[in-house]
């Protein structure tokens, strides 16, 4: 189904408790959660006064509906099919911005945090603007912690577009990523029209594109799950075997839409086109892919091409 046939059913509800303004807001987009993940997550959140948004992205079990409703200063966003995850944090944000938030938080459903992490990226954020070892003139779109994989759970290391050894980078990974509302109003909205995948790529180019700043503080980590944990001979797979087949064909067709960009730097474009062949050519090679998931890759590439971006009706059966 295509986006611009969308006509989405969006409820939301904001819980009548005090908020600090003066704590970093927190924002997160739930989609088939796992609770024992998820629910320590959001408490840790809750544990102080400070704004939380939430994004319901389709189904969601009773148990963590209940709990969000028990948070003194939740909003909750919800819509009855999945929207994906550009316009859920657009969402978010356009609420954090008419609130007067400064800054957000943007976490994946996964993430394991401390309850005092969010005041200690921003401590440390400030702490680096105001010295000497400030990593430039250009003002931050947004910063974020180090993200590990939690040990021992066989879940692949995220790698970092880096640009310095200060901790500079060309993107930043949605999850972690503390990002000033002024600069999302200015660089503009997360691309909707992706729904899921290459959005954080794409944004940070468009930022970088126009003057701002995009870095990790390494001093500080946040444990994240990215995409399936895998055991035995198959852990030392690359993340594109390890996905589903209707992750593969976002990245692939979302990609090919980024490689188009004029705000995305040449050299990018460059070695993420020899990447992406690359990948492409695993799927087939390596997997052995039948009839049906050629013909994903095959569309994947066509709609990449062609610009028919949204969401999409995929032939995974």
């Amino acid at each position: 189904m295509d986006e611009s046939d969308m006509r989405p059913s969006v409820t939301t509800d904001v819980a009548p408790g005090t908020v600090d303004q003066h704590l970093l807001a927190a924002a997160t987009v739930l989609y088939r959660p796992d609770p024992v993940v998820t629910l320590p997550m959001l408490q840790s959140l809750a544990a102080r006064p400070r704004r939380i948004y939430v994004f319901i992205n389709g189904p969601i079990e009773d148990t963590i509906v209940a709990s969000l409703a028990s948070f003194p200063t939740v909003v909750i966003i919800r819509s009855a099919v999945n929207l994906g995850l550009g316009y859920a944090l657009n969402a978010m944000l356009e609420h954090a911005v008419a609130e007067g938030t400064k800054h957000v938080l943007l976490l994946d459903q996964d993430a394991t945090i401390r309850p005092e992490l969010p005041e200690q990226i921003m401590a440390y954020a400030e702490a680096v603007d105001d010295s000497a070892g400030s990593l430039g003139p250009e003002p931050d779109a947004a910063f974020a912690p180090l993200l590990v994989p939690p040990p021992g759970e066989h879940y692949r290391k995220i790698r970092y577009s880096w640009r310095d050894t200060r901790g500079d980078v060309s993107y930043l990974p949605t999850c972690g990523t503390v990002i000033s509302t002024a600069a999302w109003t200015k660089v503009g909205p997360f691309r909707a029209d992706y729904f899921i995948g290459v959005i954080d790529v794409e944004w940070g180019f468009r930022a970088r594109s126009l003057g701002y700043a995009l870095r990790v503080v390494k001093q500080l980590q946040i444990q994240h799950r990215w995409g399936p944990a895998q055991q035995g001979w198959t852990s030392i797979w690359p993340q594109v075997l390890r996905q589903s087949d209707e992750r593969n064909y976002y990245h692939i067709r979302n990609t090919i839409d980024c490689l188009k960009q004029p705000h995305v730097p040449t050299g990018w474009k460059v070695r993420q086109s020899a990447v992406l062949s690359a990948q492409i050519a695993l799927l087939i090679l390596v997997l052995l892919v039948g009839a049906r998931k050629r013909v994903l890759i095959l569309r994947a590439v066509t709609d990449g091409v062609t610009g028919r971006l949204g969401s999409r009706d995929l032939p995974l059966s």
